[in-house]
C-alpha cells in the first residue's frame, strides 16, 4: 500500500513542479524598459506583407537602469526595435497611432520613457508594445 502512496505523491510534486514552471514561463512574455529614450521611429506601409506592424521604435539608454529587450527578454531582436502594431493586428489601430505620437513626442522632446515589451505578439520578429511611460523630467 505504501508504494501505491508514493507513485501518488510523486505525479502530486511533479505536477507541482510544471505548474510553476509554466506560470514562470508565461510570466517572462513580458518586461518593462526603464531609462530608455526613443532614438528612432520606422513607420511602414505596404501590401500583402506586415511590414514590421506599420509603426516601430528604437529605444536608446537613458540611464543606468536602462536594460535592452533583447538583455529582459532573449527572443527580441538585437537592434532594439519594438512594434505597436499601427496596422490593428495587436492592437486596436487607434491605440497604436496614439502611443506612436506619444512616442514622435518624446523623441523630438528628448524625453525619457519606460515602455513594456511583449515577446509573445511580434511582427516579423519584432516584440510588441503597448504601453508607453512619458516622464516629464
Amino acid at each position: 500500500m505504501k508504494k501505491g502512496g508514493d507513485t501518488v505523491m510523486k505525479k502530486i510534486v511533479l505536477g507541482l513542479v510544471f505548474g510553476i514552471l509554466a506560470c514562470g514561463q508565461t510570466l517572462a512574455d513580458i518586461a518593462y524598459v526603464d531609462d530608455a529614450k526613443i532614438d528612432q521611429i520606422l513607420l511602414s506601409s505596404g501590401s500583402g506583407t506586415d511590414n514590421y506592424g506599420g509603426c516601430m521604435v528604437k529605444l536608446k539608454s537613458a540611464g543606468p537602469k536602462f536594460q535592452t529587450p533583447r538583455a529582459l527578454l532573449p527572443s527580441c531582436p538585437t537592434n532594439n526595435f519594438l512594434t505597436f502594431s499601427c496596422s490593428g493586428v495587436y492592437a486596436t489601430k487607434a491605440d497604436a497611432r496614439l502611443l506612436l505620437q506619444n512616442a514622435q513626442m518624446a523623441f523630438a522632446l528628448d524625453k525619457k520613457v519606460q515602455i513594456k515589451v511583449d515577446d509573445s505578439k511580434k511582427h516579423n520578429g519584432y516584440c510588441f508594445s503597448d504601453y508607453l511611460v512619458v516622464f516629464k523630467d
